[in-house]
């Protein structure tokens, strides 16, 4: 394996250490202190520079990460708090949407509150509830492929049921590499009823300062940007660029459209660049399964962040989606697969040949959705 500029094999490394811990390392722990007191966390490093912490009790999301020692994701005033402060009605999620490396958001409902779904009573809170319910069957794996080769992996299950409604139930394997500035997240979801169930699922990336400045610059896929509303509207033509912190800035909103060839690979991805820092962050997706991709622009005094957020929905709402036929339901018995990747770029000459290679993709304004 590659580490540091140089190649070992496994009977190198242990010439060297008797505790590969040393190298990198899947840390379990709780945090023990305000509203965050009680919550399990997955520390992990991984060897290169690139080190998170995975919030075990509020759905396996990805909190705080960290390049050398520099901030990457946004991290919101609430804090991770204990799952058991979560505040289901309207927008009580905000109240601790911790923000973090990654929110998945779902798994049954995506977008704004409402009292009650027609469809069946039940009150539909912002976002949904998976990131506020704790994992179990917790389980950590360090393997040597064949090709000699070391994988840290976490597991975990995370299940959002209902007596008398939907049975969902995501199994989340978090794979590194030691040596590398990468992440890959697996989740397989699969419906556990004996009914159809709605399955909106959208994972919430979220990037603050540094690497997050009026410097940066958002690179997407998108054959066309789309503003959600008119706040979005007034910043359609610098979508992808970043300002200062602005007090009562309205968050902007855009969908970006994308297209995948017939027969053509499907992962896509999209980046956060700051070439005066020289560091980046790339989020890779297969977009057959999450097809869509939204950005939150939030750039207000305090509440700073790039939202970049693949989903198999927008944040619609189950109620919208349904209307317009464009929620996805998953048969009883049934799974679906998302895959998600986050790798670092750690120079600036790294950020430059990123943007060189995406030249053919929309770099300011309206793309074009014929």
């Amino acid at each position: 394996m590659d580490l540091w500029g140089r190649t070992f094999s496994r009977r190198q490394l242990e010439g060297y250490t008797s505790d590969l811990r040393q190298i990198a390392d899947i840390r379990l722990a709780t945090l023990d202190d305000g509203p965050e007191r009680g919550v399990r966390v997955a520390d992990i490093r991984t060897g290169s520079g690139l080190d998170f912490t995975v919030l075990l009790d509020r759905g396996m999301d990805i909190g705080t990460t960290s390049y050398n020692g520099i901030s990457v994701a946004w991290q919101s005033g609430t804090g991770p708090q204990h799952p058991a402060r979560y505040e289901p009605e309207g927008k009580g999620w905000l109240h601790t949407f911790h923000g973090g490396l990654m929110t998945l958001c779902g798994l049954s409902h995506v977008g704004p509150g409402l009292a009650a779904d027609s469809d069946n009573g039940e009150a539909l809170g912002l976002h949904g509830r998976i990131s506020h319910i704790p994992a179990h069957d917790v389980r950590i794996e360090r393997v040597w492929t064949n090709d000699d080769q070391w994988r840290l992996r976490l597991h975990g299950v995370v299940d959002e049921t209902v007596i008398f409604g939907s049975k969902l139930r995501l199994e989340r394997a978090i794979e590194i590499t030691p040596g590398e500035p990468v992440i890959t997240l697996q989740d397989t979801i699969r419906n556990m009823g004996g009914l159809p169930a709605p399955l909106m699922a959208l994972y919430h990336c979220n990037f603050g300062w540094p690497l997050v400045s009026a410097e940066s610059e958002m690179i997407s896929p998108a054959k066309a940007v789309v503003p959600r509303d008119s706040a979005a509207e007034v910043g359609i033509h610098e979508w992808n660029k970043m300002t200062e912190p602005t007090p009562g800035y309205a968050e902007q909103v855009f969908f970006h459209r994308l297209e995948v060839e017939p027969g053509a690979d499907s992962s896509q991805s999209a980046a956060i660049l700051n070439r005066p820092l020289g560091l980046g962050m790339e989020v890779r997706f297969d977009a057959k399964t999450l097809t869509q991709l939204t950005e939150w622009k939030q750039m207000g005094f305090g509440d700073y962040a790039l939202g970049i957020e693949p989903g198999n929905c927008v944040p619609e709402g189950r109620v919208i989606a349904r209307e317009n036929g464009r929620l996805q339901l998953l048969a009883p018995g049934d799974t679906e697969t998302f895959t998600l990747g986050f790798r670092m770029l750690t120079s600036r000459r790294e950020v430059d040949a990123y943007r060189e290679a995406s030249k053919h993709r929309i770099l300011s304004g309206v793309g074009d959705e014929s």
